[in-house]
């Protein structure tokens, strides 16, 4: 049974390397009419389509260790999601040849004691993820509970929770309650895990950006973003990616189909069943500049209604248009009536 959303927000989160810290490092060329986004890119990468009350965020993050360890990922929600499941890195792959396509067209089951005020609501292993959702109140009781729960996952490396304690109280203090904890593997060979998908309410499009400041080091994030309507700038960290084109820069833009969304994962073409705009957020530089989450209030994103003819501008046009057809057959009628009746007198 569902339980009834505190109020409509969400956030994804840090990454805690258990031993080593994450290495993420890029490299890229630039070619006339290229994109400057690349799903294969390390770093992190998401998927948000969000309809005005419901968010999908579909989640991969590149990591990298020196030697085989493990990675907890934390994230924050203020609300149990209805859905926790596997996603596909196809997903990003079919953002990716849309990109491509549109820049040539266009330009050329464990028991743990709970901590009082920590209630589990969720725990379930989805592929490499081995996830928990809890719901907590307080801060130091979470902390108190999270180190139980890693001495209970067998994880004997001493982590230490104290600075994200702060970013953590900022969360709760805006009302998060669910917080979401994901154990999966590293090895040296840096690779993208396996994506995630949480479906969630929210009455306005987020991304949570403050929770991973406390990491430290550098990082990349790609935020591919579907909305009914077009956001029409970047938003501070993050910019609005596009394509160099031989006539300078134009950003990336593109109107997908109810049909396209479904090819990139059929649940985003049942949330957006009437098409959506695709635009692309990217961050490169260092987390613990990330002092803000990514919120977009409907408000802010332009009103569009590409693909699809309003009924009222074709009941109006219908009406016009029969109006000058029958205009036009009382015009003729009558001049007809006058050309014989000008012919009638001068036979007379």
């Amino acid at each position: 049974m569902r339980r009834p959303f505190r109020f409509e927000l969400t956030i994804f989160a840090f990454v805690f390397l258990l031993s080593t810290p994450t290495v993420v490092y890029a490299d890229r060329g630039m070619i006339p009419i290229q994109p400057e986004v690349s799903v294969y890119e390390p770093g992190q990468k998401a998927i948000i389509a969000w309809n005005g009350r419901e968010e999908i965020l579909i989640l991969s993050t590149d990591v990298l260790s020196n030697g085989e360890t493990f990675v907890l990922e934390m994230l924050p929600l203020p609300s149990n999601p209805s859905r926790v499941e596997l996603a596909s890195f196809k997903s990003f792959e079919e953002i990716n040849k849309k990109i491509w396509g549109r820049g040539f067209k266009t330009y050329g089951e464990r028991s743990l004691k709970v901590e009082e005020g920590v209630e589990i609501v969720f725990r379930e292993k989805i592929g490499t993820h081995d996830i928990t959702i809890v719901k907590a109140a307080d801060t130091s009781e979470l902390v108190r509970w999270m180190t139980v729960f890693l001495r209970n996952s067998n994880i004997t490396k001493e982590v230490s929770l104290q600075n994200f304690e702060p970013v953590v109280e900022d969360y709760m203090a805006r009302g998060f309650r669910y917080y979401v904890l994901d154990i999966i593997t590293v090895s040296p060979e840096q690779r993208s895990v396996e994506p995630i998908l949480y479906r969630f309410n929210t009455s306005f499009l987020y991304y949570p950006l403050k929770i991973t400041s406390p990491v430290g080091g550098n990082t990349q994030i790609t935020l591919f973003i579907l909305t009914e309507g077009s956001i029409q700038d970047g938003y501070h960290p993050l910019r609005m990616a596009g394509y160099q084109t031989p006539n300078g820069w134009e950003p990336i833009k593109i109107w997908l189909s109810s049909g396209e969304l479904s090819k990139i994962d059929i649940r985003i073409g049942g949330l957006l069943n009437d098409g959506a705009w695709l635009t692309v957020l990217t961050y490169n530089g260092r987390l613990d500049a990330l002092t803000d989450d990514l919120m977009i209030a409907e408000e802010a994103i332009t009103p569009t209604n590409q693909g699809s003819t309003p009924l009222g501008f074709i009941i109006a046009l219908s009406v016009i248009l029969g109006a000058t057809c029958t205009l036009a057959g009382v015009v003729t009628t009558f001049l007809i009536m006058r050309s014989k009746e000008r012919a009638k007198h001068q036979t007379h």
